[in-house]
């Protein structure tokens, strides 16, 4: 049986609930082999769910002292979800270079119109992502895809993160109510970013949280997209994306179970892999 594993979490640094503390409790009492602290990074600008610069301190110095008290009991790893905003966000190096991470997860959860610079907002209530798309891109919800993974592209090959977050999350909310994703101009989209995600060697995570939210009938990404990550020889991981310690090992079996189906033998995380 695999060993369990979590490198994306949110405590109440940032957007989750409870301390960190709390998560490592957890995993240890869950037996995981390795756990990954992945607060949000600070942004430019205010917000309810990010670090901001001051508990950026903070948060990197509770890492530090919990990976120090539980070291002996499970290996954690100190990580950050760096959102990537063009003309907004910091490059991820000055991220890793300034602050002793471990790892970086690279999301998109913020879309920049290409022309207009406004910011569509896809990760909140539907209403939000849908009155962003009616606002920022005047309904055109293939346009507003479009704009998603051409940012995720651009991310790919200009920050090269060691984790690709939830990189189909645009279909959150969707549900095939606004967009196909078997068509082909979305599945040309799919090939030209995993072209881009393969020539970086950034990993595509399996994100269960949107299954086991209730705000996708799947995982993220879907199944077709994993079958092409196979195809690419892109590596893949297992994330619960989670936002309380109860869900650190949400769907983490049926995830890994769904990897061996499509036909991958192992995972791999940026520190270690484990066969299927």
């Amino acid at each position: 049986m695999i060993s369990l594993y979590n490198f994306h979490s949110h405590s109440h640094h940032c957007d989750g609930k409870e301390s960190m503390e709390e998560y490592v409790k957890a995993a240890i009492e869950k037996k995981f082999k390795a756990f990954g602290f992945s607060a949000h990074s600070p942004l430019p600008f205010p917000n309810e769910w990010s670090l901001t610069p001051e508990t950026f301190k903070n948060y990197v110095r509770e890492a530090r002292h919990l990976i120090e008290k539980y070291g002996n009991e499970i290996d954690l790893y100190l990580g950050l979800e760096i959102d990537y905003i063009p003309g907004h966000s910091e490059d991820f190096a000055g991220f890793m270079n300034n602050t002793p991470l471990d790892y970086c997860i690279g999301s998109i959860h913020l879309v920049r119109h290409p022309e207009s610079g406004k910011i569509w907002f896809i990760d909140g209530p539907i209403e939000g992502y849908i009155n962003g798309v009616n606002e920022i891109f005047e309904g055109d919800y293939r346009a507003a895809v479009t704009a998603f993974y051409r940012q995720t592209i651009d991310m790919v090959k200009t920050q090269k993160p060691d984790i690709v977050g939830h990189i189909d999350k645009v279909k959150m909310h969707n549900k095939q109510r606004w967009f196909n994703t078997s068509e082909k101009w979305y599945q040309d989209l799919i090939d030209e970013t995993l072209t881009a995600v393969a020539e970086s060697g950034s990993i595509v995570e399996l994100n269960t949280r949107g299954l086991y939210s209730g705000k996708t009938d799947e995982y993220f990404p879907s199944p077709d997209i994993i079958k092409k990550c196979l195809d690419l020889n892109i590596p893949m991981m297992v994330n619960t994306d989670a936002h309380h310690p109860s869900q650190l090992d949400l769907h983490f079996i049926e995830g890994h179970r769904l990897l061996k189906e499509v036909g991958f033998k192992k995972v791999k995380t940026p520190f270690f892999e484990m066969g299927l």
